[in-house]
C-alpha cells in the first residue's frame, strides 16, 4: 500500500506539473493576445494621423508585424513583405470576423518550425482593416527536450499504477459506475442492485434536479415559442395586407409602423434571451471592475431620461456609493432594467426615485405596484403580473430575471416592497461584495 502511494504521489506530481504547463500556456496565450489588441487599438488610433500607409513601418519590427487589407481583401501594406507578392487576405478568420463585428482575432500553429502566429484584426473608420501579429513558441516547442523523458515516466508509472490500483478499486466503483443505470430505472432495490445506502439521497436527487430541469427546460421552450410567435404574427399580418394591396396609403403607413415596432420588441426580446443564456454559463465571469453605483445610475438615468418624459416621468438619482469590486457590466445592465421597469410601470407625470446609500441600490416608482402573490415569482423568466400591460410598453419579461442573475453573481440580496396603485421598492444589497 505504501508503494502504491509512493507511485501515486509521483503520478500526481507529474500530472501537476503537466497541468501547470498547460495553465501557464493558457495564461501566456491570453497575455499575448490582451497586448496584441491594445497595440492594436493604439497602432488605430495613429493612424489617421499617418500622411501614408508607409508610415505603419515606422511602427513595426522584427517580432512585430503590421498588415493593411481593404474591404474587399487586398493587402495595401505589410511590414515584413512586398504587398504585390501578397494573397487577398479576405478569407482569413481574423479579417471576416472584423469585417462583421469590429474586431477578430487568430492563432495558427506552424508544424514546421514549432510557433504560434497571433493575430488580432480591428476594422477601421475608413472601412479597412488594420491587423497586427507576433509569432511566440508553443507549448511543444518550450518543453520539447522535456517531453520525451516525461512521457515515458508517465507511460510506467501508469502501467505500474493501473495494475496494483485496478483490483483495489474494482469493488468500491462497481455500485458507483451503476448509478446511470439505476437512474434510468423506474424502482430498483438496494439489495439486489448492490447500491450503497449513502448513495441513495444522491440518486434521488439526481432524478429529482433531472426532472426539474427536464419541465424548466419545456417550459422555458413552450414560452420562447410563444413569445416569438406573437411578434412574427403580428409582423407577417400587417405585411400580408400591404402586399395585397388592400391597405390605402395612409394605412399602409400605419402598418409600417407597427411592423417596426413589432420587430423592435422582437430584437429586443431576442437580445434579452441570448443575454439570459450568457448569464446562465458565465460562472467564470471576471469580477476586477471598481463599481461606482452613483456614476452607473445617473448612466441609466441619462439612457432612459427621453422615454420617460415622454409620459412625463421624472427620474432622479441621490445618494452616495461606495467603491466596491464586481462587474460593471452585468452592473450597468441590473440598474438598467430596475430603472427601466419602474418607467414602463408607472403612471404618467410619475416619479422614479434611484436611491445610493453605500452599497445599497434602492429604485422606487409610483407606478402600479405588484399584489402580494406575485411578488415571489416576477424574477421567473417570461413571469408577468398584467400581460396586456407588459406587451403594451414593449416589455420582455426577462428583464428581472437578468437582474436576478446578476444579483446571484455578486451575492446581492434583493427586496421587493410595493403597495398597489402606490408604487413599488426594488431593494438590491451588495454587502457581501468585495470591498475596493
Amino acid at each position: 500500500m505504501i508503494l502504491l502511494l509512493f507511485y501515486m504521489g509521483i503520478l500526481a506530481a507529474l500530472l501537476s506539473m503537466f497541468a501547470c504547463s498547460i495553465l501557464y500556456h493558457r495564461l501566456f496565450r491570453e497575455e499575448v493576445e490582451q497586448n496584441l489588441a491594445d497595440e492594436c487599438r493604439v497602432l488605430a488610433h495613429s493612424y489617421d494621423n499617418l500622411d501614408s500607409v508607409i508610415g505603419l513601418q515606422t511602427f513595426a519590427s522584427e517580432t512585430f508585424r503590421i498588415t493593411l487589407i481593404s474591404e474587399n481583401g487586398t493587402v495595401l501594406f505589410e511590414s515584413d513583405a512586398h504587398v504585390l507578392e501578397m494573397q487577398n487576405h479576405f478569407n482569413r478568420p481574423e479579417i471576416q470576423q472584423a469585417f462583421q463585428s469590429g474586431e477578430g482575432k487568430d492563432t495558427r500553429y506552424s508544424d514546421t518550425i514549432g510557433t504560434e502566429d497571433y493575430y488580432y484584426a480591428l476594422l477601421l473608420e475608413d472601412g479597412n482593416v488594420l491587423r497586427v501579429s507576433v509569432e511566440a513558441n508553443s507549448i511543444f516547442a518550450l518543453f520539447e527536450k522535456s517531453i520525451f523523458f516525461l512521457l515515458v515516466m508517465f507511460l510506467v508509472i501508469i502501467m505500474i499504477s493501473v495494475i496494483v490500483s485496478t483490483r483495489l478499486t474494482e469493488n468500491l466503483l462497481s455500485p458507483i459506475r451503476k448509478i446511470p443505470k439505476l437512474l434510468q430505472k423506474q424502482e430498483f432495490s438496494q439489495e439486489e442492485d448492490e447500491i450503497y445506502p449513502e448513495l441513495l439521497p444522491l440518486i434521488n436527487e439526481i432524478r429529482y434536479q433531472r426532472d426539474k430541469q427536464e419541465d424548466m427546460r419545456q417550459e422555458f421552450t413552450a414560452n420562447v415559442s410563444h413569445e416569438l410567435k406573437t411578434p412574427l404574427t403580428s409582423i407577417s399580418g400587417y405585411a400580408e395586407l400591404i402586399a395585397s394591396g388592400m391597405a390605402t396609403k395612409e394605412d399602409a403607413q400605419e402598418f409600417a409602423g407597427k411592423i417596426h415596432q413589432e420587430s423592435t420588441r422582437l430584437l429586443t426580446l431576442i437580445s434579452d434571451i441570448i443575454r439570459l443564456s450568457e448569464l446562465d454559463r458565465s460562472g467564470d465571469v471576471s469580477m476586477q471592475d471598481e463599481i461606482n453605483l452613483h456614476e452607473i445610475a445617473e448612466e441609466c438615468r441619462m439612457q432612459l431620461s427621453h422615454t420617460a418624459q415622454q409620459r412625463g416621468i421624472q427620474i432622479s438619482v441621490s445618494g452616495r456609493s461606495e467603491i466596491f469590486i464586481g462587474n460593471r457590466l452585468e452592473i450597468y445592465e441590473l440598474v438598467y432594467h430596475l430603472t427601466d421597469n419602474a418607467v414602463r410601470y408607472n403612471r404618467d407625470n410619475g416619479n422614479v426615485d434611484i436611491l445610493i446609500s453605500d452599497r445599497k441600490l434602492i429604485v422606487a416608482d409610483t407606478g402600479i405596484g405588484i399584489p402580494e402573490e406575485h411578488r415571489t415569482r416576477i424574477f421567473e423568466r417570461f413571469y408577468r403580473v398584467d400581460k396586456s400591460r407588459s406587451r403594451a410598453t414593449g416589455g420582455t419579461g426577462l428583464g428581472l430575471s437578468i437582474v436576478r442573475h446578476v444579483a446571484e453573481h455578486h451575492h446581492a440580496q434583493i427586496t421587493v416592497n410595493s403597495t398597489v396603485h402606490v408604487g413599488t421598492e426594488m431593494i438590491i444589497a451588495f454587502e457581501n461584495s468585495h470591498k475596493l
